[in-house]
C-alpha cells in the first residue's frame, strides 16, 4: 500500500524526528506566547533527538535489511539529521528573536555548511560498517551544544545570550566542514551518554 519503507530498522529515526517536531512546537509556541519555559521545553526536545540520532545506527545494523532498505536508512538518516540538528537549533534561535542580518546569515551558514557535510558523507557511506572517526564536526552536535548554551539563558543578560549563541553558530559552522579528525563516542560511552544526556534534560527542565 505505502512506497515508503516503515520497516523496524528505521523506528529510532523516526523517533527522532517526532522529538525534533516537539522541538520546533516548543520553539513556535516560544514566539506566540514569550513564555521562557518553552525554550527549555524545545532544547530538552533537541537532546532526546540526539540521543535518538546516537543509537539508530547500531539498532538499524543489528536488523535484517535488503540493499535497498540499507540505502533508505542512510538517505532517512540525512534527512532525520537536516531537519532536527539543523533547522530546528535555526526556529530555536529565531525564537529567541534573533532576526538580525547577521543572524540569518549564521543560519546559512549553518545549514549550507551542516547539508554539505550530510551530503559528502552520504556518497561515502558503508552500508554496514560504523565509523571509528569522524572527519570534522558531527551534525549532531548541536544536540548537545545548543542545550548546553540554553542553561546559561538564566545566569546571562538575553543579549549576551544571544551573541553567545551567534558567536557559536559561525563556529559550528566552520567545524563541519573543516578537515580534522573528531572520535566517535563508542563501548561506555554508548551507557555514559545517555544518563548525562537525561540530567541535561533535567537541568533544562528544573533551572
Amino acid at each position: 500500500m505505502f512506497f515508503a519503507k516503515f520497516n523496524k530498522s528505521c523506528l529510532i529515526t523516526y523517533l527522532g524526528v517526532m522529538f525534533g517536531v516537539l522541538a520546533m512546537y516548543f520553539a513556535f509556541t516560544k514566539m506566540a506566547f514569550s513564555d521562557i519555559e518553552y525554550v527549555r521545553f524545545s532544547l530538552a526536545c533537541l537532546v532526546v533527538a540526539g540521543v535518538c540520532d546516537m543509537f539508530d545506527g547500531k539498532f538499524a545494523r543489528a536488523c535484517k535489511r535488503t540493499e535497498e532498505e540499507k540505502e533508505f536508512g542512510i538517505q532517512l538518516d540525512s534527512l532525520a539529521d537536516t531537519f532536527c540538528f539543523l533547522a530546528v537549533p535555526v526556529v530555536f534561535m529565531m525564537s529567541l528573536g534573533m532576526l538580525a542580518w547577521w543572524d540569518v546569515l549564521a543560519y546559512v551558514l549553518l545549514v549550507l555548511c551542516g547539508v554539505s557535510r550530510l551530503g559528502y558523507f552520504n556518497i561515502k557511506a558503508d552500508l554496514d560498517k560504523a565509523v571509528k572517526t569522524y572527519k570534522g564536526l558531527p551534525v549532531t552536535s548541536t544536540a548537545i551544544i545548543y542545550p548546553l548554551l540554553g542553561l546559561l539563558h538564566t545566569v546571562v543578560s538575553p543579549c549576551v545570550f544571544n551573541l553567545i549563541y551567534l558567536g557559536t553558530t559561525f563556529l559550528v559552522a566552520f567545524l563541519m566542514v573543516v578537515n580534522i579528525k573528531i572520535p566517535k563516542l563508542t563501548g561506555v560511552w554508548y551507557k555514559i551518554i545517555p544518563v548525562l544526556a537525561a540530567i541535561l534534560v533535567g537541568l533544562l527542565l528544573i533551572f
